[in-house]
């Protein structure tokens, strides 16, 4: 190995720098910073064009053990605008690995009537994931969960959000707001 001591190097022809051939490892030490001051190409930046964070704008009111698609239809952000507000989905705009999060609140119509809250992920028409919490033993007025979800996405179908919630005595509700009831998520790789 030669070691070869400059402060800068320019190519002779002004329209780029080339370090190595195809197929070559460049290593760069550890300890050793890159810094780019410049446009960098050639970088997978996922989060960009796939991250998403969605929540439901005003509180939503299901029917009692129905099934209920959540609502999220207000936007923080969609950096690849893959997220639909008017059909509350989500449509990976590629394959590779996500992260998904989630938090739902529910309250119950009346006090301590909340029996159980599910929350479900689907894939297409297909349940991907599912969460439930049971109170039938002692009944509450509000319930929350969340999660996080890593999922390798092989095909680019939508997910989507739903509850079924039992109600002891009423309709229950998915509480609105950002810090309610929101879904968000995107590629890490």
């Amino acid at each position: 190995m030669s070691l070869l001591n400059v402060n800068k190097i320019d190519p002779s022809t002004g329209t780029g720098l080339e370090l190595g051939s195809s197929g070559d490892t460049i290593t760069i030490p550890s300890g050793a910073t890159l810094a780019n001051a410049g446009t960098a190409t050639g970088f997978e930046n996922h989060f960009a064009t796939t991250g998403f964070s969605a929540y439901i704008g005003s509180t939503q009111t299901c029917t009692s053990g129905a099934e209920t698609v959540l609502t999220f239809d207000t936007e923080r952000f969609d950096l690849g605008s893959a997220f639909d507000t008017s059909a509350y989905t989500y449509t990976p705009p590629s394959t590779g690995y996500y992260m998904f999060n989630f938090a739902v609140s529910f309250r119950g119509g009346a006090n301590t009537n909340l029996a159980r809250c599910n929350v479900g992920m689907k894939k297409a028409s297909s349940t991907f994931q599912d969460w439930e919490k049971d109170f039938s033993a002692s009944y509450v007025l509000n319930a929350g969960t969340s999660a996080t979800i890593f999922a390798n996405v092989s095909d680019t179908d939508a997910y989507k959000l739903f509850v079924n919630i039992t109600d002891q005595s009423g309709n229950p509700q998915v509480l609105g707001t950002i810090t309610n009831s929101y879904f968000e998520g995107y590629r890490i790789a």
